[in-house]
């Protein structure tokens, strides 16, 4: 039986201030289809960390790598926290659109098979690298949708999945991932939502039900900070990015990626 997280009001009075987005790291960029390239930014604290966290960012994903970070989209919740995975002693990998995308990539791209050979070489690539370390594979918003398709695709490819903010309501026309079938009993797989969360492609109640449909672990937060407009509710600075309260949510992703919380029993 799965276990559910509420994340209430004391544990979002922890104050938590936001890091600084990865500038240490290494660029790294490899082929994956005939004739496209493909960009990663790795910063780990060692050769052998615990895990290597994988992020997928959301809206159009083009995070414009060079060999000091990402160059746009640093407002992004997973982009701008993601250093705290480096102080806690895991790798952190930042994921760009592939050279045929370069500007970006809409959700029908992400829920394709040329994104998910991309996501497989990223992987490959990565373990081995790291051959000792567990990967997981995060991401937010419209990122989830990239990360959703890999889980459909090979739920093995992976050692954990992490859905945050997931994208279950179509935004004009293109796919979502609320038609996921995956066996959250066979595989590790987290939901992350925010219950204040305004933004129309990503309700709360939509997010619990893909989690309670595939058996999936399910983190919730509330927070209000930010947003205030319809644009703005999508966007990173808002509870759809978990303003204000990131170090909690990445702590919560943290314990059950130890088995602290919402290991299945």
């Amino acid at each position: 039986m799965k276990r559910w997280l509420s994340v209430g009001a004391a544990w979002l009075l922890v104050a938590g201030a936001q890091a600084a987005p990865l500038d240490q790291g290494e660029l790294v960029t490899f082929p994956t289809r005939d004739g496209v390239t493909q960009s990663v930014f790795v910063e780990s604290p060692s050769a052998n960390p615990p895990w290597v966290i994988v992020l997928f960012a959301g809206t159009t994903g083009d995070l414009h790598l060079d060999a000091d970070g990402a160059t746009s989209l640093r407002g992004n919740f997973l982009i701008r926290s993601a250093s705290h995975w480096v102080d806690w002693g895991d790798a952190a990998v930042l994921v760009d659109t592939p050279s045929d995308y370069a500007d970006g990539v809409d959700d029908t791209f992400r829920r394709s098979s040329a994104s998910f050979a991309d996501t497989q070489v990223v992987i490959a690539t990565l373990r081995k690298r790291f051959p000792s370390s567990k990967i997981a594979i995060v991401g937010t918003s419209a990122g989830t949708v990239s990360v959703g398709n890999a889980l459909d695709r090979d739920p093995t490819l992976a050692d954990a999945f992490v859905l945050t903010s997931p994208v279950t309501i179509a935004r004009k026309i293109g796919p979502t991932i609320a038609d996921l079938d995956v066996d959250g009993t066979k595989y590790r797989v987290l939901v992350v939502s925010n219950a204040g969360d305004r933004c129309v492609a990503s309700p709360a109640y939509a997010a619990k039900q893909l989690a309670e449909r595939n058996h999936f672990d399910f983190i919730s937060v509330e927070s209000s900070e930010g947003g205030g407009s319809k644009t703005e509710e999508c966007g990173g600075h808002s509870p759809h990015g978990f303003l204000g309260i990131e170090v909690e949510v990445l702590k919560g992703i943290r314990d059950w990626l130890g088995a602290k919380v919402g290991q299945g029993t």
